[in-house]
């Protein structure tokens, strides 16, 4: 059995449906994705673009393929905040949804239904770089950044691990930052076949494991 997390992620940072206020209005008029058909689709993507390259001996950008240019920014933070979502579904029993919206504190906003109910999340995504693009950021440095926001916020904040940080999980704790959670993933196999996420930071924090969706079994039908 895999590790649970302790308790239901992102309850404490919730909005009901019912509790109406300027935010979820907007927040209900937003396009959700579900992000095992995001992921799955981006995977599908990425293969093909590998094996279409090599049947025709043509070379690829590799910070292309890793979605690391300007113009794939976008694509790349998708893809996080649908990892994020998709794990912590799963670590819940549900799906949650996602929808990119970036306001003062959030870059992302998750929904999901319990018992016919919608609840919504604003999300906020930080990202330690791999190390062969930058060694300037670190994890230490991402906390520090935090006191620019204002709070205390409900949004909840996710921080991705590209590299190793420099400080041990084991010991970070952040009691006194202005997000409602916290929470770090990272991927733990080779090709990003699974990933964990542990949280949340201001409490105390357990881990979830969970694979990348692989490709719909219908979709060859």
């Amino acid at each position: 059995m895999r590790p649970q997390l302790k308790r239901d992620p992102l309850a404490a940072a919730c909005y009901a449906e019912v509790r109406l206020t300027d935010r979820t209005n907007l927040w209900r008029t937003l396009d959700y994705y579900d992000p095992v058909k995001v992921l799955r689709e981006l995977r599908v993507a990425e293969r093909s673009l590998l094996q279409t390259s090599d049947r025709m001996g043509i070379s690829l950008d590799p910070l292309s393929l890793r979605l690391r240019t300007g113009p794939l920014k976008p694509h790349r933070e998708w893809r996080d905040v649908a990892l994020f979502a998709y794990g912590m579904g799963l670590s819940k029993g549900i799906t949650i949804a996602f929808a990119p919206h970036e306001a003062e504190d959030y870059d992302a906003v998750t929904c999901w239904s319990v018992d016919g109910q919608a609840y919504y999340c604003p999300l906020q995504l930080k990202e330690l770089p791999p190390a062969d693009l930058t060694l300037r950021v670190t994890l230490t440095g991402i906390i520090a950044s935090l006191d620019r926001y204002s709070g205390p916020t409900e949004t909840v904040l996710a921080i991705k691990l590209s590299q190793r940080p420099e400080i041990p999980l084991v010991d970070l704790r952040l009691p006194e930052i202005p997000f409602a959670e916290a929470y770090v993933f990272w991927a733990n196999a080779p090709n990003s076949e699974s990933f964990i996420v542990y949280g949340d930071l201001k409490q105390d924090p357990t881990a979830f494991q969970f694979p990348y969706p692989t490709e719909d079994p219908g979709a060859a039908a």
